[in-house]
C-alpha cells in the first residue's frame, strides 16, 4: 500500500525586478502593508547662500518598507550625462523600518554647488515620490563697496573690506621700483598703500630699483652683543635676561621660535645668546644651546662637523658645516643657522607667508608687498619683545651699551673684515658699525677680541650663506676662537668630542 502521497504545484511566478533593491519580488506570495509613501521633510523650495558657507540639506521619507532614498544634482546630472547619486549619509532606525532620511553636507559651498536638487524616494510597492529644491550661490562680496585700496575678500562665507588680499603670484618683470623700494607688482603697491592709508611718495617705475637682487626669502637674525635684524631689513640693538619670543607663526602657532638671552661677562655687563628654543607644529620642540649642544627634547645629542641627524621623526633635519649648526624644517622650507655663540639666523621663504598678519614676535612681521633691504636702526623706537616672564629683569633696554669716550676704531675695524672680505657680496656697513660698538663696550676685561671675533665670524658665516667661502684674520681670532670661548664660559667642549671636526 502507497503511503501518503506529496503533491508539489509548481505555479507560475511573476517577477518584478528592482534595479535599486538587486531584489525579485513575488507579487503573488508577498503582500505588501497599504502604507503611502510621503516626505515627512522635503528640500527646501529656494534657498540662497554665499560661497564659502557650509551648508547642509536633509530629506526624509515615510512608507512601505523596504524604501530607497537618494539626491541627485541636476548640474552633475547633465555635466555627466548620466544621473548622478550624491554621496550623503543615511539615518536609518531599525526599529522605525518605515521611516528614513538622508543628509547631503557641503563644508564650504562653492559655485559648482549651485542648481537644482531632487530628493528622489522609492518604496517596495512602485511608489515615488521627489521633493525639488533650488540652491542659488551667492558671492557675498558682490556689490560691496569698500575703502581706499581695499579688496572684499570672502571670509568664511562673508564678505569684509581689508587690506590683506591676496595678490596674483608676480612675474620677474612685474616688480615696480617706488623711491628705491622694489615692489612684486602694482598690486602689491596698492596693497602697502591701503595699510598705509595713503599714496607713496615716488614716482612709480616698471622695473626692479637699481642693484635690486630679487629675493625669495626673508631671514631674521641674532649676532654680537644683542644686534637683531628684523625680517623687514629694520635692525636695533638689546640687552636681555630672559628668554623673548623671537618668532611665533600666529596660524594656530605653527612655528615659534624663543632665543634666550643672559647676562655674562665681567660683572655681567655682557650679553650673551644662551639657547634658542624651537616648537614645531604645536607638537615637537628641541633647544641649541650654547656650545652646539642640542637639547632633543631632554635628551643631549651632537653633531659632527659633515654630519647630518634627524630630530622630531624627521621633521627637523640637523647638520653641521664648519663652526655652525644649519637646519631645516622640513615641511615648511624654513631653514635656521648657529654658530654656538651669539650668531643665529632663520629664513622663511615668502611662498609659506599668506598675510603680512601671519608672524608676530621681535622679529616683526614678514614683508609681503616688498623686498627686505638694509633699513633703518628702530633702537629709539618700542619694540615689541615678550618675554616668558613679566619679572622686571626681563625688561630689556635698548641701544648700544659702548662707551662714549671710546676711541673710534672704525676704519680699523672695517680694514680688518675688508682684508678677508674678497669677492663677498654682502655689505660691511652693519658689520663694521655692530663690531665697532662691541668693541666699545666689551665687557670681557682684556679678551676685547672676543667682541670683534663674534661679528667678524658673523659676517663669514652670512659670506658662506651667499655662496662665498672667506676666511677670518687668525691674527685677530684664533682658528680655536670658538673652543676656547667655550671652555671660557665652562662649557666641556672636549668632553663632547667635538674637538675631532677641527
Amino acid at each position: 500500500m502507497l503511503g501518503p502521497l506529496l503533491v508539489i504545484f509548481l505555479l507560475p511566478l511573476s517577477t518584478a525586478t528592482d534595479v535599486e533593491f538587486g531584489t525579485e519580488i513575488l507579487d503573488e506570495f508577498i503582500t505588501v502593508k497599504d502604507v503611502e509613501l510621503e516626505f515627512t521633510q522635503g528640500l527646501p523650495e529656494n534657498r540662497l547662500i554665499n560661497i564659502g558657507k557650509s551648508y547642509t540639506m536633509t530629506c526624509s521619507i515615510k512608507g512601505p518598507a523596504p524604501m530607497n532614498l537618494y539626491i541627485v544634482h541636476d548640474r552633475i546630472a547633465t555635466y555627466k550625462k548620466r544621473k548622478r547619486m550624491l554621496a550623503v549619509q543615511t539615518i536609518y532606525d531599525p526599529e522605525k523600518p518605515n521611516e528614513l532620511s538622508v543628509v547631503y553636507s557641503i563644508s564650504s559651498v562653492q559655485q559648482k554647488h549651485d542648481g537644482i536638487y531632487r530628493c528622489k524616494a522609492e518604496s517596495i510597492d512602485g511608489q515615488a515620490v521627489v521633493s525639488v529644491g533650488d540652491l542659488r550661490v551667492v558671492d557675498p562680496c558682490q556689490n560691496v563697496e569698500c575703502g581706499f585700496r581695499e579688496q572684499c575678500v570672502n571670509m568664511r562665507g562673508s564678505g569684509v573690506c581689508t587690506c590683506n588680499y591676496e595678490c596674483p603670484d608676480p612675474a620677474e618683470d612685474d616688480a615696480i621700483c617706488v623711491d628705491g623700494t622694489t615692489f612684486s607688482s602694482m598690486c602689491h603697491v596698492m596693497r602697502t598703500e591701503c595699510r598705509l592709508g595713503a599714496m607713496l611718495d615716488g614716482e612709480k617705475e616698471a622695473g626692479s630699483c637699481p642693484d635690486t637682487t630679487r629675493i625669495t626669502e626673508a631671514s631674521c637674525s641674532l649676532m654680537g652683543e644683542g644686534h637683531v635684524t628684523k625680517f623687514n631689513g629694520d635692525f636695533f640693538t638689546f640687552k636681555g635676561n630672559c628668554p623673548y619670543k623671537m618668532i611665533e607663526d600666529s596660524r594656530k602657532g605653527q612655528f615659534v621660535v624663543y632665543a634666550r638671552y643672559q647676562a655674562c661677562g665681567t660683572n655681567d655687563a655682557g650679553n650673551c645668546l644662551r639657547s634658542v628654543t624651537m616648537y614645531v607644529d604645536r607638537v615637537y620642540g628641541f633647544s641649541l644651546e650654547r656650545g652646539w649642544l642640542i637639547n632633543d627634547n631632554g635628551k643631549s645629542r651632537n653633531v659632527g662637523n659633515g654630519e647630518t641627524i634627524n630630530l622630531g621623526g624627521s621633521a627637523i633635519t640637523l647638520s653641521r658645516v664648519g663652526k655652525t649648526l644649519v637646519g631645516t624644517v622640513v615641511n615648511k622650507g624654513i631653514t635656521f643657522y648657529y654658530d654656538g655663540l651669539n650668531y643665529f639666523k632663520v629664513k622663511v621663504p615668502f611662498d609659506y607667508v599668506e598675510s603680512v598678519d601671519d608672524f608676530r614676535g621681535f622679529c616683526g612681521q614678514i614683508p609681503t608687498d616688498y623686498m627686505p633691504s638694509t633699513g633703518r636702526d628702530v633702537s629709539a623706537f618700542d619694540v615689541d619683545m615678550p618675554a616668558l616672564s613679566s619679572s622686571s629683569v626681563c625688561e630689556p633696554q635698548f641701544g648700544s651699551s659702548s662707551d662714549t669716550s671710546c676711541d673710534d676704531n672704525s676704519k680699523d675695524i672695517r680694514a680688518a673684515l675688508s682684508s678677508t672680505a674678497g669677492e663677498c657680496p654682502v655689505s660691511l656697513d652693519l658689520f663694521v658699525a655692530r663690531a665697532t660698538e662691541d668693541v666699545c663696550g666689551c665687557a670681557l676685561g682684556d679678551n676685547i677680541n672676543y667682541c670683534y671675533c663674534n661679528v667678524a665670524y658673523s659676517y663669514k658665516e652670512e659670506c658662506r650663506q651667499a655662496g662665498f667661502e672667506i676666511s677670518v684674520s687668525e691674527e685677530l681670532c684664533e682658528k680655536s676662537f670658538h673652543q676656547d670661548a667655550f671652555r671660557e664660559e665652562g662649557l666641556s667642549y672636549r668632553r663632547r668630542n667635538w674637538f675631532k671636526s677641527y
